[in-house]
C-alpha cells in the first residue's frame, strides 16, 4: 500500500491519501477543504484519524476509520454501518455516519467511513472505580433494553475464539485444572433463555468519557443478540486482564443490581473463556500506553474470574 500497511497485528498509516482527503472534503459540502489530522490511538485492526475541516470559515472535527486494503475486512466495515444505522436514534452515544466506501473506490483503494466526532476520550485511569464501573453497568443495561434486530449469536463459531476442541489452556496459567473445568462446562450445550440486543464488543477501550460521564460507544462491527452475560463478560474478562478479579465482580454485581437480572454462569464463562495466549499482546495494543498493563499476571488475574464464574455454577 502507498499510505499504510498492516505490520505486528495493527493498521500503521502514515496518513490518509491524497485522494481520501479529497473525497472527505467532498463528503462534507461544495467549499470543504481538510485542514489537519491527527491519528488516533489505539486502533489495531483499522486506522482510525480526526480530521479537521473548514468550511465558510468553520472548521469541523470528523472521524475517519480506514481499513487495510486486501486482506478481506470490507465485511467488517459493512457490518459497522448497518448496525449504526440500526442504533441511531436510539439515545445511545454513538457516532453518525457522514460517507461511506467500502469499495475503496474513491480512496485509493482503502475502505473508508466518515462518522461525526463525538466528545471525549476513552479513560483507562479511574480515580473513582466504583463510580465508573458503575456507569458502565448503567450504559450496558440502557443497551440492552433496546429492541433492536440483530443476528442470533452462535456460540464456538464466532470469530473470536477457536473451537472448542481446540481450546488450549494458557502457558502461563498458574491452575490448569480451572481452565479445564471451566472447558468442561463448555462441552455442554448452552443455557436457553431470553436475548437482549448486544454491542458484541463491549470493553473499556471502546468507551470514550468526559468530565465523568459516558460520551461515546464505539466499534460497532459485533452486534448480535444473545444472553446479557456475553457484553458483560467480555467487559468483565477485560477488567480481569487490567486491573483485578475483584473488579470484575463488582461490575456483575452492580450490573445485575441496576437491572434486577442475574447474569446467567455458562454464558458469562464463555465470554471469559475468549481469553488465550494472544489476549496478551492484543489488549496491550488495544491499550496502546495509555496506562501501565502489568501482562505477567494477566493471565492469573483472568484464571481468578473464572474459578470465580465456575463457583457460582455450583
Amino acid at each position: 500500500m502507498t499510505d499504510g500497511d498492516w505490520r505486528d497485528g495493527g493498521f500503521r498509516q502514515r496518513r490518509p491519501s491524497v485522494e481520501t482527503l479529497a473525497w472527505v472534503a467532498a463528503s462534507m459540502g461544495r467549499g470543504s477543504r481538510v485542514v489537519g489530522f491527527r491519528r488516533l490511538t489505539g486502533g489495531v485492526c483499522s486506522a482510525v484519524n480526526r480530521l479537521t475541516v473548514e468550511r465558510r470559515g468553520m472548521r469541523t472535527f470528523v472521524v475517519l476509520r480506514q481499513y487495510p486494503s486486501g486482506l478481506g475486512l470490507q465485511g467488517s466495515l459493512e457490518k459497522e454501518i448497518a448496525n449504526l444505522g440500526a442504533v441511531a436514534g436510539s439515545g445511545l452515544p454513538v457516532p453518525s455516519i457522514l460517507a461511506t466506501d467500502v469499495a475503496g473506490a474513491a480512496t485509493g483503494g482503502t475502505p473508508s467511513l466518515l462518522m461525526t466526532r463525538l466528545p471525549g476520550q476513552v479513560d483507562l485511569n479511574q480515580a473513582d472505580p466504583r463510580s465508573w464501573m458503575t456507569k458502565i453497568a448503567e450504559l450496558a443495561a440502557l443497551l440492552h433494553s433496546l429492541d433492536l434486530p440483530a443476528k442470533t449469536l452462535r456460540p464456538w463459531t464466532d470469530s473470536w475464539i477457536a473451537p472448542l476442541d481446540r481450546l488450549q489452556v494458557p502457558v502461563d496459567a498458574q491452575n490448569p485444572a480451572v481452565w479445564k473445568a471451566a472447558f468442561d462446562v463448555m462441552a455442554a450445550s448452552p443455557p436457553k433463555g431470553s436475548t437482549v440486543f448486544l454491542h458484541g464488543d463491549f470493553l473499556p477501550v471502546n468507551l470514550l468519557w468526559s468530565r465523568g460521564r459516558i460520551t461515546g460507544l464505539t466499534d460497532w462491527n459485533g452486534v448480535v443478540r444473545g444472553a446479557r452475560a456475553v457484553d458483560v463478560g467480555h467487559c468483565r474478562r477485560y477488567l480481569a486482564a487490567l486491573y483485578s478479579p475483584e473488579w470484575t465482580e463488582q461490575l456483575r454485581s452492580l450490573y445485575e443490581s441496576i437491572t434486577g437480572v442475574t447474569l446467567e454462569s455458562w454464558w458469562d464463562l464463555y465470554a471469559l473463556l475468549h481469553y488465550d495466549d494472544s489476549q496478551p499482546k492484543w489488549i496491550r495494543g488495544q491499550v496502546a500506553g495509555r496506562r501501565p498493563v502489568d501482562v505477567p499476571g494477566m493471565t492469573s488475574r483472568v484464571e481468578l474470574a473464572i474459578e470465580a464464574a465456575l463457583r457460582r455454577l455450583g
